[in-house]
């Protein structure tokens, strides 16, 4: 059963997240599948973030804080961030005023010292950039997850003093890896150890008070390809976007009892 927090979630999305695909008030995938629904029938209030897919992370960031500004004005929120949506926030947290309205982060398959993959990917992809760069298409975010570019990142926005962080690696056997990133994960492994098939568990633990490490690769941290379908089973990942919000419970930011639970239904929708 997942508990319930005072104050809102936001759900902040990686490269080449989403909030949600649709037509109209039909959704037919979103990038936290079917986890937003499940902690607002829990009775918390939910954002799920949309920010622009490849930008870079100071750019992204700004617009995460606009989302926040717009979803819930002057509230102070909880940040769960997946991958690069964990960078984006952390950018956020360096603007004037934010360390005062973001009461904690939670950052999952984050590569906060950035991912040897990148790296490849910025060797074998420059003509596609140079591409993107001629169409004024923004594609600083793969560059912004090189190794080196982290190494910046983590010199400028260090330690955040004040905010609970915390981290989450996903390290997965190799048997319960997706199809998508087995391959990517047995190289990866050879190269810099545990993985979840895109980030390295000791990029993920880097930046703030580690969690246990979930058995999921970055696919499935996201509740994609997963076949689980109740707490029974250990793969079921809903059950770990609950211990998340346990640990913050434990932390002190659970709602009172007494507090009548937020209104369940359809989010609010944030303009483009």
């Amino acid at each position: 059963m997942i508990g319930r927090l005072k104050a809102p979630i936001v759900l902040a999305h990686g490269l080449f997240g989403f909030s949600r695909i649709g037509i109209g008030p039909l959704t037919l995938t979103s990038y936290f599948r079917g986890i937003p629904e499940i902690l607002r029938a829990a009775g918390n209030r939910v954002l799920t973030s949309r920010v622009h897919p490849i930008a870079s992370i100071d750019f992204r960031g700004r617009r995460l804080g606009y989302r926040i500004d717009t979803y819930f004005p002057d509230e102070p929120v909880h940040i769960i961030g997946h991958s690069m949506g964990g960078l984006d926030a952390r950018r956020l947290l360096a603007e004037p005023g934010w360390r005062d309205r973001v009461l904690s982060l939670t950052t999952i398959g984050t590569p906060h010292l950035g991912s040897i993959l990148a790296d490849f990917a910025k060797l074998r992809a420059g003509r596609i950039y140079r591409l993107l760069h001629a169409m004024g298409i923004d594609y600083r975010g793969f560059l912004d997850v090189t190794r080196l570019s982290m190494r910046r990142f983590n010199r400028q926005y260090g330690a955040i003093d004040g905010v609970p962080c915390l981290c989450v690696a996903g390290e997965p056997e190799s048997t319960e890896v997706s199809w998508p990133l087995r391959r990517l994960h047995e190289a990866l492994g050879e190269m810099e150890g545990t993985n979840d098939g895109l980030v390295p568990g000791s990029s993920a633990l880097a930046f703030g008070e580690p969690l246990p490490s979930w058995g999921l690769d970055h696919l499935r941290q996201m509740n994609w390809l997963s076949h689980a379908r109740d707490e029974s089973d250990a793969a079921y990942v809903p059950a770990y976007y609950g211990r998340i919000v346990a640990n913050l419970i434990d932390l002190g930011f659970g709602a009172d009892a007494r507090e009548e639970p937020a209104a369940v239904g359809s989010p609010v929708r944030v303009p483009a």
